[in-house]
């Protein structure tokens, strides 16, 4: 009887063991690891979804990849790619990119339009043809919803807001009867476009980041419109602050995206160009200033050099913004009140040719005070409401530094990025930032979180939240803190709430809060 038991119990341990391996088998999932990981990276990469670097090894890139697939595919998000969610990545990796020629709508009759005379609102959570004809209409004039599936999810919310704050439309990710007649004008202007056939030669918003022929053509207009120095082939800071010049002289918003507005202007043979430089030993200021930094050069840089020496602060005018210069302007910051950040921006230079800003310091020996005294922050009309996943951070990476700015308390500091997931992991970059953030909290590390202003690598200031509890990994050793931080920023309520239920929450209501605070308008998604 005994020996019965045991054989009984013996089998069962083999069923369990049997039915564990067969359940397991086919799945991937975080941790795992081999050429079937490297495999489903590849597809994913192939379909354009971030998964950092093709090693094989199941990280939080690819589980978030895996997460976005299933999400915009009506998969169960769970960010585990089990035999449907493998079967739906490699089917869509197996078509041809290539859209269809019909993908692309355009108005068969100038009085039905596209949408045929039928403007009753479409928004998010309605499905069918109409909504595939938004996503196509959306696409063509080059805002990406993601994919064209006929599901109105987050990415054709994102791309209709996106519409509607770049048209004058009130920003409510809602389709209805303006916003759907605006469409429809915009693909009559497209179908219509200015003489000069590079104005419609791109089906994309640059962004910081960007390479390809598209970049290289609108640098090289810019090079000679006079707004940019030389031609790099990557949509990098330099060529930001050169789209957002010619953006405030041609009288639009100067975010430092080139869409499709931007380029039709760009293109346009009645571009403006750039002021030329006098050849007085200190120019007259311009109206418009390049935000110039470590790397610019040119004659705006050798401008910058020129006022400085004049001023009686050292420095070679070489025309090259290298670490001489980004020192003497930090200085000439710390001089004259403003943000020490080495960064010759358009207050910056404001002060600088204003014809009352001050020299070096007479008396280099007094006391010095604080590196980053409190400040004004930066104007309301600069801070832009972004979208993490959306705007932000496909343009960053690991390893940049940003700039946070604290309303409450008007201190400022630096992070460097550490890991970017579903929000930022980041490290004060120095003991000295360290300690300004921690008396921004009260002077305790704390998981209490704050709104705060940032300034990302672009130059672009955004929301966002944040703590300044140390926690976990990190990379910096010598800053006086020791594990990373987390900083929020903005995504859906809907995503946040299904993804990260209680710290994510949290910070998104604070986001929500400031913003109303800071403009008067409710976030509506």
């Amino acid at each position: 009887m005994k020996k019965l038991v045991r054989l009984v119990a013996l089998s069962l341990i083999l069923i369990c063991a049997v039915t564990a391996a067969f359940a397991k088998e086919g799945r991937l999932e975080y941790g795992d690891s081999g050429p079937e990981v490297l495999r489903l990276q590849q597809a994913l990469k192939s379909l354009g979804y971030r998964i950092g670097t093709l090693d094989g090894k199941y990280g939080a890139y690819t589980e978030n990849a895996v997460r976005k697939f299933q999400r915009e595919n009506g998969l169960e998000v769970d960010g585990i790619a089990g035999a449907k969610t493998q079967a739906a990545i490699y089917a869509a990796a197996s078509r041809t990119p290539t859209p269809k020629p019909t993908a692309t709508p355009r108005p068969t009759n100038q009085a039905s339009g596209v949408f045929g005379g039928n403007y009753a609102t479409i928004q998010k959570g309605d499905s069918g043809e109409r909504v595939r004809l938004l996503q196509n209409c959306l696409m063509s004039l080059g805002y990406s919803v993601g994919k064209v599936d006929g599901r109105f999810g987050d990415g054709t919310h994102s791309a209709l807001i996106r519409f509607q704050s770049a048209n004058g439309l009130t920003a409510d990710g809602k389709a209805g009867e303006r916003t759907l007649k605006k469409i429809e004008q915009r693909l009559r202007e497209s179908a219509n476009p200015t003489p000069d056939p590079t104005a419609t030669g791109t089906s994309r918003t640059l962004r910081p980041g960007y390479t390809g022929a598209d970049v290289t053509r609108a640098q090289q207009r810019l090079k000679e419109l006079g707004w940019l120095s030389s031609v790099s082939g990557t949509y990098d800071s330099a060529t930001v602050a050169a789209v957002m010049a010619f953006q405030r002289a041609a009288g639009l918003t100067p975010d430092g995206l080139a869409g499709q507005k931007t380029l039709n202007r760009l293109y346009a043979a009645d571009a403006p160009r750039a002021s030329t430089p006098t050849a007085e030993p200190t120019p007259s200021p311009t109206p418009y200033y390049r935000i110039l930094e470590y790397g610019s050069s040119g004659a705006a840089v050798r401008q910058l050099q020129t006022a400085l020496k004049n001023l009686g602060y050292s420095l070679s005018v070489n025309g090259r913004y290298d670490e001489t210069t980004r020192d003497v302007v930090s200085y000439f910051q710390k001089r004259n009140g403003l943000y020490v950040d080495g960064v010759a921006g358009q207050k910056t230079q404001t002060v600088l040719y204003s014809g009352s800003a001050l020299g070096p310091d007479p008396n280099p020996t007094a006391t010095p005070g604080p590196t980053n005294p409190p400040l004004s922050g930066p104007a309301k009309d600069e801070i832009k409401l972004l979208h993490w996943f959306n705007d932000i951070k496909p343009t960053v990476k690991s390893g940049q530094v940003i700039t946070i700015y604290d309303p409450a308390s008007r201190l400022s500091w630096k992070l460097r990025f550490y890991s970017l997931g579903r929000h930022a992991d980041s490290e004060p970059l120095t003991a000295q930032d360290t300690a300004t953030m921690k008396e921004a909290f009260g002077g305790k590390f704390t998981w209490n979180e704050k709104p705060v202003y940032v300034k990302l690598p672009s130059g672009v200031w955004t929301i966002a939240s944040m703590h300044d509890m140390p926690h976990e990994s990190w990379s910096i050793r010598d800053n006086g803190f020791d594990g990373h931080l987390c900083v929020h920023f903005l995504r859906y309520m809907e995503e946040t709430e299904r993804n990260d239920p209680k710290n994510g929450v949290r910070h998104q209501k604070d986001i929500r809060k400031a913003w109303k605070a800071l403009t008067g308008e409710d976030i509506p998604w």
